[in-house]
């Protein structure tokens, strides 16, 4: 294993891959997942957390059973035998990021955290 580090270009590593495989066994919102998406980059990950959230099975990427490595393998090499659908997934992964992760709602979804927690405070 190789820990790269920090990059100041990640556009330049993720230029260059044809997929990106997130195989974790516990999962928040990984902002990797998100980033590739962002990239137009097809993404086969774990069911855990809330990559559910970020991938769509069967429509921007893949997602296989925590601890599977056989469908791990399954799902990547399906997607590097097939271009076309590695392609149309990774287009419509854009497309999710582009309206799921505006700064706006960003910045909404933040805010309403914000008030939710300080309403509870003063319910005690």
């Amino acid at each position: 294993m190789h820990v790269a580090g920090y990059w100041p270009d990640p556009a330049a590593v993720l230029s260059g891959l044809d997929l990106l495989v997130c195989c974790s066994d516990a999962e928040g919102t990984p902002r990797a997942v998100i980033e590739a998406m962002a990239y137009g980059i097809p993404v086969v990950a774990t069911r855990v957390g809330g990559v559910g959230t970020l991938v769509a099975d069967g429509l921007t990427g893949r997602l296989v059973p925590r601890g599977d490595a056989a469908a791990t393998a399954r799902a990547v090499a399906a997607l590097l035998a097939d271009p076309a659908t590695a392609a149309r997934y990774g287009a419509a992964g854009r497309d999710r990021v582009a309206q799921q992760f505006t700064l706006e709602r960003m910045r909404a979804a933040v805010a309403a955290v914000y008030a939710e927690t300080q309403a509870r405070a003063r319910k005690g």
